[in-house]
């Protein structure tokens, strides 16, 4: 039942049926499990439990809505009191035209509920808040003077409640927490501690472990680990932890008397268990008082008090003037006359922060604060913070420098003057938060959305480390360099008033007419272009957004990927994301492909589709993707925003033609590290072994084997190509086209079972009793060591039993599997596995041919048996080895490398892409774009500024030096022209001789060529020099060609240069 007929701010129930005292809803396994992998099962079952009380309704509260929803909890309940106005749609994804004038609450509770059906939505007024408080988990407050807050932390405490409170105002944002005086952390930052391989352990008092070389073991004096698998010290293998003391980086001891146990023979492993950690909390009205901070920027960290107090003179500004109609509220503008009074009550909040200080007996002119960061726990004086902001003109001039934990201390960020009266740092700092007291932009929402969410997520599961107390987070480089006509920012009755508050309306226009690229529509995806519809980018008739996504919807993107909804599950990506952005904003004009992007499709995205977007968002989750979208828009000239994320950790990069360096020069890492075949195939010794073998077995079955037949039955030179092929691979193919063919080919199902039962055999027994035929368990090495020590495990042979549900579920899988490649029809009667010799059906003969299915690994398929069949190979491989078994959910994850997901970074990162687009459309510096780094769980924040783009000069004969960047390039007009006019030609324009030509990997012109050569190739054109040479055939829409060149300078010595594109059509 659906009650919307009440539209102020009366208490509706969103779900009727679904009441606080219902049972709670089963947990998906499947869809939760990227947040599974994140926070832990437990975790996530705590949420499902979880009810939560959000207070306010726009942008930063809906984000915080979302972003619980998405996490699972089971219930939240609404509060905002204010009705929809039209500005409230630039930041809020869920209102429409039709919700102005209707209550806040009750509008946001209804989309959420349409979105998201499971989950109990109740609306509430602010009367009753007070006596709810106790049915709820958590508070989240994102609106409300702090006098009101105050009252509503202190019931909160004494009802043992966890309270965060968040607040926007334009480019400036806080998120506070207080969790009580004794809140218990069970584990601090959700790192994995996986197994860790035992090769030694002495009879000695205490007893020294030693770990194998290959793993160190991450222990730090008076950690406790558990011990398993020991064999020779039976006795070690139990539950009690054991307190160490480091002795190196492979090696610990422990408080245990050894020296009556037998000695340890092979095998083990430890864990490490995570331990709790208490902290304590100071109220709001004390935490305003004393407060500590978290830095958002270290950089920046001498300003956060001047927030501090800006924050709070704001607030008391519109609390006075609250009841006054003449006077700006909550929901409009502060006048620049206004501004003084503003002005002056901060001045009173200074003073008597400075007086409360020197009451407690501190040095005088000095205010004690703390500030927590990664590194930094010492306190800061205000007369510290004073020095340290540096010289500034004009309110809103351009600011260079860098910002990150290990870099400059400069002044890089918010406006400040080092000479006359020291509160005047205070003075403009507060002007500039009451310049935007009453605007709430997209990207700041997002940012706040993800981080107090994501405060509440550790309430409720005491998973990961709070924010201790205050984090203030300012964009102010996204401000305009110079200030706007004040007529320029007069509010035009659009959903873009905010926005237009702060940029004006010619830079609107500018949004509106931008062309902009996503590629990816993921999490990170569907966060930015949620972003920049509701910014208005390409929302005009010449503006437009181009999203390229080949994949499908499956339920696992559902918990972070805000434009999917369940019945989107299987549908294309891209047209689905594109449907649900036009809802949230009409105006947006949407170009959804389903295309890859990558060489393939380089037809599709050519230097015309390039020429005619302003710039790209990198939504990505590869670096190999990451690198080839970076090569095409350094070739192409367009800056790129890349966006990255992994659990509770993110990153934003931004890189601006000519100025910045490109994602190239500082790569990633591999998001997956390749593992040693011998290791996969012979000597495993971890579960992330047994999981990649337990994959590449499956392929090798079920996708490469049927992919060979195939190819055997409808390829005419497929003989041919097996005769090319290394003698070493020649004899596996044939044999495995022999038992698919003949020895093997299943006529009904239970050949299929007869069949698994074969395989059983061969990968946990044969092939085990093989390999240790071959090195006995006896065996030496040439130095006379055991071989099976340290990480070679010697292996034991599996004898099939049919009682054993681990073997059943291997067959069932693997049977399954293999009547789906055939055509047949599977089976998963457990008791018809048994017996199901008397149930034999032989299927007709159909003579149509013979074709087999190959099976990609679908990690994400509940019913294809793909995650039952590596979960079981895994374990069994594991019993061979004596290694942790593993289960399906661990088979989806890391058998399928999927990376843990939630929404609360994918939110952040979505909000911090936004921002950098606001400098970008600006032309603002590379110097004022930012790097960030982020871990929500610590909490940790990170910002640095981009590398400029490194310079190169070569001399030329009678020009001026070449100066050029990796963004730099010759451009040269070649239509009709010759292999031999255009070296002439390159030569008189540029002072440089070309030495080589190449293009794509094609050598096309070398000096060292055989004459022949050289004159067969002069007179060509230069389309059919690449038609004739390169084998490539130049797409029709295509009017440039790039080629690679060297060269030699004035004297006639090799140098790098940019590369040639050649104008052809």
């Amino acid at each position: 039942m659906v009650i919307m007929d009440v539209d102020n701010a009366v208490d509706v129930e969103i779900n009727v049926s679904a009441s606080a005292s219902a049972p709670v809803k089963e947990m998906s396994e499947l869809r939760y499990s990227r947040l599974i992998h994140t926070l832990g099962r437990d975790a996530v079952n705590a949420l499902s439990q979880a009810r939560v009380l959000v207070l306010g309704c726009k942008g930063s509260g809906v984000e915080v809505a979302k972003n619980l929803v998405l996490s699972g909890v089971q219930g939240l309940g609404l509060v905002d009191d204010e009705v929809v106005v039209l500005a409230d749609l630039g930041a809020h994804f869920l209102l429409s035209e039709g919700d102005v004038g209707r209550n806040r609450a009750v509008a946001t509770a209804q989309k959420l509920k349409e979105m998201y059906p499971s989950v109990n939505i109740v609306t509430l007024s602010s009367v009753s808040v007070e006596s709810a408080l106790g049915s709820y988990g958590c508070v989240v407050a994102t609106s409300g003077f702090y006098p009101d807050l105050i009252r509503l932390n202190s019931l909160c405490r004494s009802l043992g409640v966890p309270f965060v409170a968040a607040s926007c105002r334009g480019v400036f944002t806080f998120v506070f927490s207080d969790f009580g005086d004794n809140f218990s952390v069970l584990d601090e930052t959700g790192e994995l501690a996986g197994a860790v391989l035992v090769e030694g352990i002495t009879q000695d008092f205490p007893a020294t472990v030693t770990v194998v070389e290959e793993q160190r073991h991450g222990l730090e004096n008076g950690d406790e680990v558990v011990l398993s698998g020991i064999k020779g010290m039976e006795e070690l293998n139990r539950d009690t932890p054991y307190s160490v003391t480091v002795t190196g980086v492979h090696s610990f001891t422990i408080q245990e008397d050894t020296r009556s146990y037998e000695r340890y023979v092979s095998g083990g492993y430890f864990s490490k268990l995570k331990k709790s950690k208490n902290m304590e909390f100071l109220s709001l009205e004390k935490a305003l008082l004393s407060p500590k901070f978290c830095i958002s920027d270290p950089v920046k960290e001498p300003q956060v008090m001047s927030l501090h107090v800006g924050f709070q003179a704001v607030d008391e500004f519109e609390r006075r003037h609250a009841s006054d109609t003449l006077s700006p509220s909550r929901s409009t503008a502060i006048n620049p006359e206004q501004f003084q009074e503003v002005v002056v009550l901060a001045q009173e909040i200074w003073s008597n922060l400075q007086a409360l200080h020197v009451e407690k007996g501190t040095s005088s002119g000095s205010y004690a604060m703390e500030a927590t960061s990664d590194e930094r726990g010492e306190e800061l004086s205000n007369e510290a913070l004073l020095k340290a902001n540096g010289e500034r003109d004009r309110p809103y001039q351009d600011r260079a420098g860098s910002s990150s934990s290990g870099g400059s201390t400069s002044s890089a960020g918010l406006p400040s003057r080092s000479h006359g009266n020291r509160f005047e740092v205070i003075e403009e700092i507060v002007r500039m938060i009451a310049l935007g007291a009453s605007v709430e932009l997209y990207p700041v929402s997002a940012v706040t959305g993800g981080i107090a969410a994501q405060e509440a997520i550790k309430a409720l599961t005491r998973v990961f480390t709070p924010i201790q107390q205050w984090l203030y987070f300012d964009a102010v480089e996204c401000l305009p360099s110079v200030p706007l006509a004040p007529e320029d920012t007069l509010p035009c009755g659009s959903r873009y008033d905010h926005q237009i508050a702060l940029f004006g309306r010619e830079f609107q226009d500018k949004l509106g007419c931008l062309q902009w690229l996503v590629v990816g529509a993921g999490g990170i995806g569907c966060e930015a272009l949620k972003g920049l519809v509701l910014m208005g980018v390409g929302c005009s008739s010449n503006g437009s957004i181009t999203i390229t996504d080949m994949d499908t919807v499956s339920k696992p993107n559902l918990i972070d990927q805000v434009l999917y909804q369940l019945e989107d599950v299987g549908r294309a990506k891209a047209p689905s994301a594109a449907r649900a952005l036009r809802t949230i904003n009409p105006a947006a004009q949407i170009h959804a492909l389903t295309e890859r992007f990558d060489t393939e499709t380089e037809t599709i995205f050519d230097s015309s589709f390039f020429n005619s977007i302003a710039g790209v968002f990198s939504a990505v989750d590869t670096s190999s993707s990451r690198l080839y979208l970076d090569t095409r828009c350094v070739s192409n000239r367009r800056p790129m925003v890349d966006g990255g994320k992994h659990g509770t950790k993110g990153s934003v990069q931004v890189f601006v033609p000519f100025q910045t360096e490109m994602y190239a020069s500082t790569r990633d890492p591999p998001e997956h590290k390749e593992l040693p075949i011998c290791t996969l195939r012979n000597f495993p010794y971890a579960t992330e072994h047994t999981l990649r073998w337990a994959v590449e077995t499956f392929e090798a079955l079920f996708k490469s084997r049927p992919a060979d037949v195939n190819a055997y039955l409808s390829s005419r030179d497929f003989q041919e190509s097996i005769r090319k092929s290394p003698a070493s691979s020649r004899l596996p193919v044939l044999n495995s086209l022999r038992d698919a063919l003949i020895r093997y080919r299943p006529i009904s199902f239970d050949a299929c079972i007869q069949w698994a039962r074969l395989q059983f055999e061969d990968l946990f027994s044969n092939n085990i009793k093989q390999l240790c035929f071959n090195f006995p368990a006896s065996m030496t090495t040439t130095a006379g060591a055991p071989f099976w020590s340290g990480t070679k495990r010697c292996p034991t042979p599996i004898t099939f039993d049919p009682a054993d549900n681990l073997h059943l579920d291997f067959i069932i899988a693997a049977a399954n599997l293999q009547a789906t490649i055939y055509g047949l029809k599977g089976c998963q009667d457990r008791a018809m596995f048994v017996d199901v010799l008397q149930r034999v059906v032989v299927p007709p003969f159909e003579p149509k041919g013979y074709r087999l299915v190959p099976v990609e690994f679908e990690k994400d398929d509940e019913h294809n048996y793909h995650a039952e069949f590596v979960a079981a190979a895994s374990s069994l491989r594991g019993r061979n080895y004596g290694i942790p078994s593993t289960n399906k959910l661990q088979a989806r994850l890391v058998g399928g490398r999927v990376l843990p997901s939630i929404a609360t970074s994918t939110a952040v990162v979505g909000g911090l892409m936004c921002l950098e687009l606001y400098k970008l459309v600006q032309g603002k510096p590379f110097t004022l774009h930012k790097h960030a780094y982020f871990n929500l769980a610590v909490p940790l924040f990170a910002f640095a500024q981009p590398i400029k783009a490194l310079q190169h000069t070569v001399s030329r004969k009678h020009l001026d030096p070449l100066i050029w960047t990796l963004w730099d390039r010759f451009e040269m007009d070649c239509q009709n022209m010759t292999l031999e006019t255009f070296l002439a030609e390159f030569k008189r324009q540029q002072g440089l001789e070309i030495t080589m030509l190449s293009f794509g990997k094609s050598l096309l012109y070398a000096e060292f060529l055989p004459r022949k050569k050289l004159q067969d190739r002069m007179p060509l054109s230069l389309i059919d020099l690449i038609t004739t040479i390169g084998k490539v055939t130049l797409p029709p829409t295509e009017t440039t060609i790039a080629f690679s060149i060297s060269c030699t300078d004035a004297k006639d010595e090799d140098v790098e240069v940019p590369d040639v594109v050649a104008k052809v059509r």
